[in-house]
């Protein structure tokens, strides 16, 4: 039986393999450097570094986690002294996420390896191909999100 659907050109499998392929790169390169942290946790240190406090659902909603997985990745960062999980005077049920001063150092050097590993990735394409490709791909988020999904 012959199958009609070719993944290999799917819009859906190339964007997860390059997902794939940046997380893998950044996670070794952060290894490589002693650097004990994920792609994943990356993402949310960027988004705590870059914003005013937020709650772990806020946190979770952005990064596109369930509630375990989102609890999980911050249980990671506040071991490694990363983040404070304190309760919101607004409302006792929800932890706000705060950056806390250790991590500082190690996000520089966490966004010095990220910006070489997004360099690498973007090799051979002009600056008009990067926001074309930015463009793109904040359009076909934009476009999910609208579905509801």
């Amino acid at each position: 039986m012959v199958f009609s659907y070719d993944h290999k050109t799917s819009l859906g499998y190339l964007t997860a393999l390059a997902h794939r392929q940046l997380s893998h790169t950044l996670a070794a390169r952060f290894q490589a450097d002693d650097i004990d942290m994920t792609a994943e946790q990356w993402g949310a240190i960027l988004l705590v570094l870059n914003g005013d406090a937020q709650t772990q659902g806020e946190i979770g909603r952005q990064l596109l986690l369930e509630k375990s997985s989102t609890s999980r990745l911050l249980n990671g960062l506040e071991r490694r002294g990363w983040i404070t999980r304190t309760r919101d005077p607004k409302d006792s049920r929800h932890k706000l996420v705060t950056p806390t001063p250790r991590v500082l150092e190690t996000a520089e050097r966490c966004a010095v390896i990220a910006r070489q590993v997004i360099a690498e990735a973007q090799r051979g394409m002009t600056r008009e191909e990067q926001s074309v490709c930015r463009s793109f791909l904040g359009r076909i988020i934009a476009n999910l999100n609208d579905t509801g999904s």
